[in-house]
């Protein structure tokens, strides 16, 4: 959740009434004790023993899935592993563990792809890749966004804006994980806006930053439509959650000082985005133009970079479906999954490092399989029903008890199932034996198998 803190900010009159926010004593209007519910973690040494980072050699490119789907999650006393959708209890309202602990999705009423850009804008300057698609492999943040809190322990009417599982401001919180608590931003003055500000400054709890004064900082418990601005700033400023209190830094800048700066820590941890303007290569390797997909289908490109590569994506009709940022050399491969039959187009984008991208399209017809057509799992059949013969695929259905097969197809047995199989002498057979049968000894039937969705894509 955000922390707010104003500055000697004055609202001009009228002031603008914003649930769960107060005046203090230096007449600011700040959010609640309990808007951010993270935590200040002491570091484990002596904060003058603190030495930032140097700068890395080469760029390593830490990445943010940003789940507006929601999901469930288990609060434990462990570690916070966002592959697995496991937090500690730092994250908890009642510091007791919450096991299937459920997030909805983002409410209809906020504009999301504007919050995305939103929040993606707030780290523009630093080399870090902001996606709404959860990686399959290594090492990634999560910001999940959705519902109020009630499930991971936090009363209803807490009013908490959101929280991170940070185990110490001194480094980055590996595989965390940041909530927030889109159904407490209902009704509070640019909704929008506050609940970009809020992911960005949860996010930045698993990146090292804490609480500071600074009313326009993104850090800070200082409400956007009072500041009306929001942004990492390199200046220093005194941590805490309120001007009129500032309280000592759990791991300050300068190592010796009590000052933070949510843009210098950012700078030390993640490093800038390199900024140099030659887009990256981009090679669509399949589908082809044209080409006819089944409803699950493998994008693959190759793309490259004078530089370093951030990631490549896909879209589908405009919608971000996938995406990729550990490539086989500079091979990538996306999957995408339940796509609707009919036409597309599909645009793949290569992004480096500094932003630039590259954009390719291919024209593509979604559709499933026919009886006999190619398959290679039941979910490309539209009987639901993939069967397997050797090195030979095909898409099939069920006969016998007096349903009989197309021409050219006959019946055949399949360890106890049925199932119509390309015929050597065409016709319509009956169940038991045909001329096609014989070469079938082995035939696996794969017969209405669930399909097994990614993670991600449940949420």
């Amino acid at each position: 959740m955000k922390s707010a803190v104003v500055l000697g900010l004055v609202l001009l009159a009228p002031q603008v009434a914003l649930a769960g926010a107060r005046v203090d004593a230096t007449g600011a209007l700040i959010r609640d004790e309990h808007s951010c519910g993270t935590t200040t973690e002491p570091y484990p040494v002596a904060v003058s023993s603190f030495v930032a980072p140097p700068p890395a050699a080469t760029p390593t490119v830490r990445t943010v899935f940003l789940n507006g789907k929601g999901g469930t999650y288990n609060i434990t006393s462990g570690a916070t592993n966002a592959a697995t959708n496991t937090a500690s209890t730092i994250a908890s309202g009642n510091g007791r563990t919450h096991m299937g602990a459920v997030i909805p999705p983002v409410e209809a009423s906020f504009n999301w792809p504007y919050v995305v850009a939103c929040v993606k804008k707030h780290y523009e300057p630093y080399n870090i890749v902001i996606t709404e698609t959860e990686p399959t492999s290594g090492s990634y943040i999560e910001a999940v966004v959705g519902g109020n809190g009630s499930s991971t322990g936090w009363s209803t009417g807490s009013g908490i804006l959101g929280v991170a599982a940070a185990d110490n401001f001194c480094g980055v919180t590996e595989k965390g994980i940041a909530f927030t608590f889109s159904t407490n931003h209902l009704g509070i003055s640019k909704p929008n806006d506050e609940l970009c500000a809020t992911i960005a400054h949860e996010i930045g709890h698993l990146l090292a930053l804490e609480h500071e004064v600074a009313a326009v900082d993104t850090m800070s418990y200082v409400p956007f439509a009072s500041s009306m601005k929001k942004s990492f700033t390199n200046e220093n400023a005194a941590c805490g959650t309120t001007p009129s209190a500032p309280r000592s830094c759990s791991c300050p800048t300068t190592g010796t000082g009590q000052v933070t700066s949510s843009g210098v820590k950012l700078t030390q941890f993640l490093g800038l985005r390199p900024m140099e303007k030659v887009a990256p290569e981009l090679s669509i390797m399949s589908p082809d133009d044209k080409a006819t997909v089944r409803p699950a289908f493998t994008v693959t490109a190759t793309a490259s970079d004078d530089t370093a590569m951030a990631q490549v994506l896909v879209l589908l009709d405009g919608v971000e479906r996938g995406t990729s940022v550990a490539p086989e050399g500079t091979t990538y491969t996306i999957v995408l999954d339940s796509v609707a039959e009919g036409p597309h187009v599909l645009e793949v984008q290569a992004i480096d490092l500094a932003g630039n991208v590259t954009t390719q399209k291919r024209d593509i017809t979604v559709a499933f399989g026919a009886l006999g057509e190619t398959c290679s799992a039941n979910r490309d059949c539209k009987g639901n029903m993939c069967a397997v013969t050797g090195e030979d695929s095909f898409c099939t259905q069920t006969c016998g008890d007096g349903m009989g097969c197309p021409d050219d197809f006959a019946c055949a047995d399949a360890g106890g199932q049925q199932v119509c199989v390309p015929s050597e002498g065409g016709g319509c057979s009956a169940a038991g034996s045909s001329p096609g049968a014989g070469g079938l000894l082995g035939l696996l039937a794969v017969v209405m198998i669930s399909f097994r969705r990614r993670r991600a894509a449940a949420r």
